[in-house]
Parts: C-alpha cells; sequence; structure tokens
C-alpha cells in the first residue's frame, strides 16, 4: 500500500473510530427519559451516569496516555481499548440495576480515554503533517455524522421498535468491528529517528526519550495559552454537557416535544455539525485563533440563552446549531491552540491533560450539580449555567496569545508565561 493510500486509509478509520466511540458514549443519554422510567431515576441519578464516565475517561488519560508515549509503542495499546471500549458499553445492555450501569459507564469512560490522544499521537508520526489540521477536522466530521446525525435517530428507533437493550447492543457493535479491522491495518512504527510530532531531526532518539515524564506537568502549565485554554474548555464543557445530557429529557419533559421529534432535532443538530466541521477550520485560518474561539465562545453564550428564555421555535433552532459548535470550540482549545503553543514533544500529552481537566470538572462534576438543580428548580436552569459559563470563556479568551502561523515563528520551546 502506498504511502499516501495507506494515511488516508488510517484516518478513515480513526475517524470513524471516533465517531463510533461517542455513539457508545452519548447512546445513553438520547435513552434517559426511557431509563428513568425503567429504573425509576431522577435527574440527578442521570448526571450521575454520565459523572462516572467522565471519572473513568479523566483516570486513564491522565495513567494509559503517558504509558504508551514512554513505550513509543501506540498500535498495542490503541487496538484494545477501541475493543474494550464497544464491549463496555453494549455491556449497559445487561444492566438490572442503577449499580451495574454506574460500574459499566466507568468502565466504558475508562477505555474511551486515551483513544483520542492515542489516535492523534499516530497521526503526527505516521500522517502528513501539512495535513494535520485536515485530519483533526475529518474527526469533527465524523462525529456529526455518526454520533449526531445517525446515533439519535438510531438509537431511539431501536428502543422504540425493539428495546433499550438491543439499542445499546447493535450501537457498541461496530465499535468492536472497527477496532478489529485497525488491528489488520495499523502498522506499528516504534519511531526512532527523524519525526517528532513536527518532522524534527532526533538522531539516535527514540520519542521516548522526549515523551513527558511526570515532572514536566508543571512546565505545561506555564505556557499561558495552555492554563487558559483549559479553563476555557472547562466551562464550554459545562454548557456542552449539560445539552447533551438533559437536552432530551428537558425537551420532552419541559418543552413539550416527543421523545421520536427531540431525536430527529438531534440528529439535526448532528447535520449542522457536519457544517460547522467545514466552517470553523476556514475561519481558524482567515481570522486566526484567538479572534476565532472569542466569537465562538460569544455564540455559545448566547445561543444558551436563548434555550433559557423561550422554549418556542427559535430556542429549538438554537439547541440544534449550539451542539457541533461546543464540540468544535472545545477541540479548538485543547487540540489547536495547546498543540500550536508547545514543543511537539509534549504536544500529545498536552492534549490528552486538557481533555483529562475538561472531563473532570465540565463533564464528570458538572452533569451531576446540573441534574440536582434541575431536580430542584427545573432543567431550564441549566441553560442558565451554561451561559454564565460561556460569558465567562469569552472573556478569558482575550488572554490569549496568537498562534496561527502568519509570520517568523518564535522559538517554539519558550513558555508564553503570565
Amino acid at each position: 500500500m502506498k504511502k499516501k493510500t495507506y494515511q488516508n486509509v488510517i484516518v478513515l478509520l480513526f475517524a470513524l473510530t471516533w465517531g463510533l466511540v461517542l455513539l457508545d458514549r452519548n447512546a445513553i443519554t438520547f435513552l434517559f427519559p426511557v431509563l428513568m422510567k425503567a429504573f425509576d431515576l431522577n435527574n440527578a441519578q442521570t448526571g450521575k451516569l454520565v459523572m462516572v464516565t467522565g471519572f473513568g475517561f479523566v483516570i486513564s488519560s491522565l495513567f494509559i496516555t503517558p504509558l504508551a508515549d514512554r513505550s513509543g509503542l501506540k498500535k498495542i495499546w490503541l487496538i484494545p481499548v477501541i475493543i474494550l471500549s464497544g464491549i463496555f458499553s453494549g455491556s449497559t445492555a445487561f444492566a438490572g440495576s442503577l449499580t451495574f450501569m454506574l460500574i459499566v459507564r466507568f468502565l466504558t469512560g475508562f477505555a474511551d480515554g486515551p483513544i483520542y490522544p492515542l489516535m492523534t499521537s499516530v497521526l503526527t508520526v505516521q500522517g502528513d503533517p501539512k495535513r494535520y489540521a485536515t485530519y483533526i477536522g475529518m474527526m469533527q466530521f465524523s462525529i456529526g455524522l455518526i454520533a449526531m446525525i445517525l446515533g439519535p435517530t438510531l438509537t431511539i428507533q431501536l428502543a422504540i421498535h425493539l428495546d433499550w437493550h438491543y439499542a445499546f447492543i447493535f450501537t457498541s457493535l461496530p465499535a468492536v468491528i472497527i477496532g478489529i479491522i485497525i488491528w489488520f491495518v495499523l502498522k506499528e512504527v516504534k519511531p526512532v529517528s527523524e519525526v517528532a510530532g513536527n518532522g524534527s531531526a532526533l538522531k539516535g532518539q527514540t520519542l521516548s526519550d522526549h515523551a513527558m515524564k511526570w515532572g514536566d506537568v508543571p512546565k505545561i502549565f506555564a505556557y499561558r495559552n495552555c492554563s487558559i485554554s483549559y479553563i476555557a474548555n472547562v466551562l464550554i464543557m459545562v454548557g456542552f454537557w449539560g445539552v447533551v445530557s438533559f437536552g432530551t429529557t428537558y425537551w420532552v419533559d419541559e418543552g413539550g416535544l416527543t421523545l421520536e421529534y427531540t431525536g430527529y432535532m438531534t440528529s439535526i443538530s448532528g447535520i449542522v455539525g457536519l457544517g460547522w466541521a467545514l466552517v470553523i477550520p476556514i475561519m481558524l485560518d482567515r481570522l486566526g485563533r484567538k479572534p476565532s474561539a472569542s466569537l465562538l465562545t460569544f455564540y455559545i453564550a448566547l445561543s444558551m440563552l436563548i434555550i433559557y428564555v423561550t422554549q418556542g421555535l427559535l430556542a429549538q433552532i438554537a439547541f440544534i446549531f449550539v451542539i457541533g459548535c461546543c464540540g468544535f470550540v472545545s477541540v479548538l482549545f485543547v487540540a489547536i491552540i495547546c498543540q500550536e503553543s508547545v514543543p511537539p514533544t509534549i504536544a500529545a500529552t498536552t492534549t490528552a491533560i486538557g481533555m483529562a481537566i475538561g472531563e473532570l470538572f465540565g463533564t464528570s462534576i458538572a452533569p451531576r450539580i446540573l441534574g440536582s438543580l434541575g431536580d430542584i428548580y427545573g432543567l431550564r436552569t441549566i441553560f442558565l449555567v451554561g451561559t454564565i459559563s460561556s460569558i465567562i470563556a469569552f472573556f478569558l479568551t482575550f488572554a490569549l496569545i496568537e498562534t496561527r502561523k502568519t509570520e517568523p515563528e518564535r522559538d517554539s520551546n519558550e513558555p508564553k508565561h503570565f
């Protein structure tokens, strides 16, 4: 197989993988109205299910990813977690109690955690460095197509016409299959000399010699863009996971919509997400990273406010458009701005840390708190919280340092301190 063909194949497989992984993870949120009746759950308990998934994600991101970087072997780590992600998600079908469900959702998150950092680190070594931004865009495109367009409708239709148990089984099988395919296609390369994320020469050295060690963590936080992006990402994730976790329940219980209509609405948001995956990269290249971050975070805050103040058509449109935007803005902070702000030798782990922090505070803790607020004050409150957190993120973007490469660069190894 020619090098370019091989690169295109692994990018396609990785894009499919990430879309399927997020479908597995989000499938439970599409079925919360059904599961709440089956297990007599309240909003706080459904938030807890999202929370434990996030905790599993955080733990594995922080510990498995650095271990893989130090070993220099990615395939041997990546394939098992992809397959286990599908297996654990499918095991939700066999849950007979909330406790069992909490365990399998934790394991699902644990398997999911290292997948994105490992795939992107493989692409930095085996892919074309000039096409890295395109690779990120393809993965976001896959999220919109698989996890947002096909996922909600497919999952809900399976639950309606068969049973919620079958919905988990049939949505998890593709991840297991794609993991097996990647095993036969992906080459295990232990990088030795010429590649270090951006193609820098490292003669006689392996990437494991330059991988992040625990002592390097404070150095990452010394970069202004990293610290600001980590905080801004958490704030965006609060609103994003509030919408993802409770959006369906909100529209059904408080918005007066049917479950089927809400599923279609979420699928349409996936189509819009495809548009965001095409438009935002152009925006980033034309306007720059910093101005784009400011505009997009303000847009998210405005959308959340509209959903909070009204339940009419305008709110439904805002709901449809904001989901895909939130997802890409999170990637903008932790994958693009962060990686462009640090030396390539710590770029992958920098993203893993950013994702872990976002999961811990924005995904694990926030849904539990938002669920409790929803029980006390109504689920509309979630969108007010999302408005406030997004506005704070908007103001933080003014402190970012532009990373778009339009002029001769400064030494990339120099931290951008406060």
